[in-house]
C-alpha cells in the first residue's frame, strides 16, 4: 500500500497495536462516566480537547511548531472538520441504533478506504486483502455479538452510523497523505485544536451533565488520558503504515475494549466474542504473512 520498509512496516505495526489497546480503554472508561451521571456530549467535548492539548504539550517539547505557514490552516481545518463528523455522527447514531450495529457498520471504514484508494490509483485491489478486510470485519461483528436480536434498526441511524464511517475514512486519508511530509505529531496537533471548536455544537443537542459521584471524574480522566495517548501513537502509526494498513489494524480497537470491559467492569464475553476476536487476530496475522510474502517473494 506504500512504499515503507519492513523496518518502518513493524514499528508502525506495533505503535498501531499500542493505539488500540489504548483507544480500547476509551468506551469502558466512557461508559463508567455515563453511569456516574456524566453525560456523552462531556465525554466528547472533553476528550477531543484532551487530545488536541496533548499534541500541542508534545509538539512544545519537541520543539515542532504548528501552523507555520498560512496553507496549513485550511488543510487543519479539513481534517478537523472530518474528524468532528466521525465523533458526531456516531453521537447521533447511537441515539438511533444499537452501540454494536453503529460500530460495526462504523468500522466499514476501512473497506472504504481500500476502495477509495484503488479508485484514486493509490493502491491495487486483489482478492487477498478483500478477503482479509472483509473476514477482519466480520470478526468485528462477532466480537460485538451483533448477531444476536439487537432491536429496531432505523434508516437514519444507519445513514448516520455511514456517515461516521466516510468521516473516518476521510481523516485517514487526509492523515495519510499529511504525515508523508510533516511531522505526525504537528499534523495530529493542528487537526485536533480546530475539532476541538467543531465538536462544541454537540451541546446544543445535549446539554453538559458532569458526574454525580466521585468516580465518574475518575473514569473521565481515564478516558481522556487513554484517548491522548491512543491519539499520538496513531499519528505516527500513521505515519509509518499509511492510512489503509493503520485502518485495518485499528480492527483491533474493539477486541481490546471487550476485554477491558470484561476486566474492570466485570462484563461476561460469550463463545461468540472469543470465537470474533479469533477470527479478527487471525485475519490481521494472515494480512501481516501475505504482506511479508510480497516483499520477500521466494
Amino acid at each position: 500500500m506504500t512504499g515503507a520498509t519492513s523496518r518502518e512496516i513493524l514499528a508502525g505495526t506495533v505503535i498501531g497495536l499500542l493505539a488500540s489497546i489504548t483507544f480500547g480503554v476509551h468506551p469502558t472508561a466512557a461508559r463508567a462516566v455515563y453511569a456516574a451521571g456524566g453525560s456523552a456530549s462531556l465525554v466528547i467535548v472533553a476528550t477531543t480537547a484532551a487530545r488536541a492539548l496533548s499534541l500541542y504539550v508534545f509538539c512544545l517539547l519537541t520543539k515542532k511548531p504548528i501552523f507555520q505557514a498560512k496553507a496549513d490552516w485550511p488543510i487543519a481545518a479539513r481534517g478537523g472538520f472530518f474528524q468532528a463528523v466521525s465523533v458526531l455522527a456516531i453521537f447521533f447514531a447511537f441515539t438511533t441504533l444499537p452501540g454494536p450495529v453503529a460500530i460495526t457498520i462504523t468500522f466499514t471504514h476501512t473497506l472504504m478506504l481500500l476502495f477509495f484508494m484503488a479508485w484514486r490509483g493509490e493502491t491495487k485491489l486483489d482478492r487477498a486483502t478483500v478477503a482479509v478486510t472483509v473476514a477482519a470485519l466480520g470478526g468485528l461483528s462477532m466480537v460485538l455479538n451483533i448477531w444476536q436480536p439487537q432491536g429496531a434498526i432505523s434508516a437514519a441511524g444507519v445513514m448516520l452510523a455511514l456517515t461516521a464511517a466516510v468521516g473516518t475514512m476521510s481523516r485517514l486519508y487526509v492523515f495519510g497523505h499529511q504525515t508523508k511530509v510533516r511531522p505526525p505529531a504537528v499534523v495530529g496537533a493542528e487537526t485536533f485544536l480546530c475539532a476541538a471548536l467543531f465538536v462544541l455544537p454537540v451541546f446544543l443537542w445535549q446539554p453538559l451533565a458532569l458526574p454525580v459521584r466521585p468516580s465518574g471524574y475518575g473514569w473521565l480522566a481515564l478516558s481522556c488520558a487513554a484517548m491522548s495517548a491512543g491519539t499520538i501513537l496513531m499519528f505516527f502509526g500513521i505515519g509509518y503504515l499509511g492510512a489503509f494498513r493503520y485502518s485495518l489494524l485499528a480492527k483491533l480497537e474493539p477486541v481490546f475494549t471487550s476485554l477491558f470491559a470484561a476486566l474492570l467492569i466485570g462484563e461476561v464475553l460469550g463463545a461468540m466474542q472469543y470465537a470474533g476476536i479469533a477470527v479478527v487476530v487471525g485475519s490481521l496475522a494472515l494480512y501481516q504473512y501475505v504482506e511479508y510474502r510480497r516483499r520477500h517473494p521466494a
